[in-house]
């Protein structure tokens, strides 16, 4: 592709910046932009510059307005540049731990249904109703007898007992671990 060029270019910028583009002496120019594609762009590109010169002169002209130094714009650009280079390296960890705790999830989840039959048949056995019956007879007479109930169903049903300890740990550990995450977002 080849750029299109016009002799007279600059001498239309020169017209626009020293103000002679809207006197009587711009003539000649203004009749040049209106029959040459070149100079007409270059004149629409140099006045919007102008215009945004002006803009920002009027806003540096106000009693509270100032230009921050060279350095603290450079420190925020390094400190920017960092961070944007932390959460890109940082990415794949965070998805592997999302992945790990969904698969994890998945495991605990698979796990209870695998173990559905001993679950079940702990729960019905009666050991997993044992603070509702506290609450029914709040009669603490016999207190030993009421700390070896769960001492006799560990004994008897330890692996049902182990996977729902451990279920709800894991519960526990995924809610703090998501919430945890979720903040960090």
């Amino acid at each position: 592709m080849q750029l299109s060029h016009c002799d007279r270019e600059q001498e239309v910028v020169d017209a626009l910046r020293s103000g002679r583009w809207a006197t009587a002496w711009g003539e000649d120019i203004r009749n040049h932009v209106a029959a040459c594609a070149v100079c007409a762009e270059v004149a629409l590109v140099a006045r919007e510059f102008q215009r945004e010169a002006e803009l920002a002169q009027s806003e540096l002209a106000q009693p509270d307005a100032h230009l921050p130094s060279a350095g603290l714009v450079w420190w925020k650009a390094q400190l920017a540049a960092r961070r944007t280079a932390e959460l890109r390296a940082t990415a794949p960890i965070a998805w592997t731990e999302r992945a790990a705790l969904v698969s994890a999830a998945f495991s605990v989840i698979l796990l209870g249904i695998w173990q559905w039959p001993q679950i079940a048949a702990w729960m019905q056995a009666g050991t997993f109703a044992l603070p509702y019956r506290l609450a029914a007879q709040p009669d603490f007479s016999n207190f030993t007898e009421w700390l070896q109930r769960p001492a006799t169903a560990w004994t008897s049903q330890a692996s049902a007992m182990l996977l729902v300890g451990g279920a709800i740990a894991f519960l526990i550990l995924l809610a703090l671990a998501a919430y945890h995450g979720w903040q960090e977002d």
